[in-house]
């Protein structure tokens, strides 16, 4: 029987509590984090869950939640200047035959992701906190120009030990991920289902 997603984010907290990877809390050791992968249609019901989680203090360890659109993505933009500039060229993209495509390289060149100075990585890691627990989401709001399979692989290399769960609107079965359900990437990946569907 297939468990709903309400379902399975009510499993979520034991999983935290009895999984060793989250029982050691130090930054320093541990794998590559946790895929919670949901139906899209359930996005409220999920940041519902986030908000409403994170924000308990009877859990015994700390959440940080954060939006990859608009904690990460979107501050960046303001900080360096670059959002009105950024409305500004998708405006002028609406009008050319390759604009999303011209949009999306502008924004690869400014955010860097897979890189060294990759945004959210080095995001990441800066507010990071000994002993907490990372949620991740907003996929869906950064498509088309964030790459989830490049943050994964990222945080995989770059941030081991960081205990993070990453909310993905689509499907993931330990070896590809489908953003939407629909939309494939063909990469392989080392985080680990955190509450199957079954």
């Amino acid at each position: 029987m297939t468990l709903s997603t309400r379902d399975r984010l009510n499993q979520i907290e034991q999983t935290i509590i009895n999984d060793p990877f989250f029982g050691n809390r130090s930054l320093s050791s541990g794998n590559g984090g946790y895929i919670f992968d949901y139906d899209p249609e359930d996005e409220i019901v999920v940041r519902d869950f986030i908000r409403n989680f994170a924000s308990r203090a009877d859990l015994g360890f700390k959440i940080q939640a954060i939006d990859l659109f608009n904690d990460v993505l979107i501050n960046f933009l303001k900080e360096e200047d670059y959002l009105e500039s950024v409305f500004d060229l998708e405006e002028e993209c609406r009008s050319l035959p390759e604009g999303i495509d011209y949009l999306k390289n502008a924004m690869s060149g400014l955010i860097q992701q897979g890189g060294d100075s990759d945004l959210f990585v080095n995001y990441i890691s800066r507010v990071a906190e000994e002993g907490s627990v990372i949620f991740l989401y907003g996929v869906g709001k950064c498509h088309p120009f964030v790459r989830s399979h490049v943050i994964i692989n990222n945080f995989n290399s770059k941030m081991n030990g960081v205990k993070t769960i990453l909310f993905y609107p689509g499907t993931y079965n330990s070896e590809e991920l489908r953003l939407f359900g629909t939309i494939p990437s063909e990469n392989y990946y080392r985080s680990m289902v955190l509450v199957g569907r079954d």
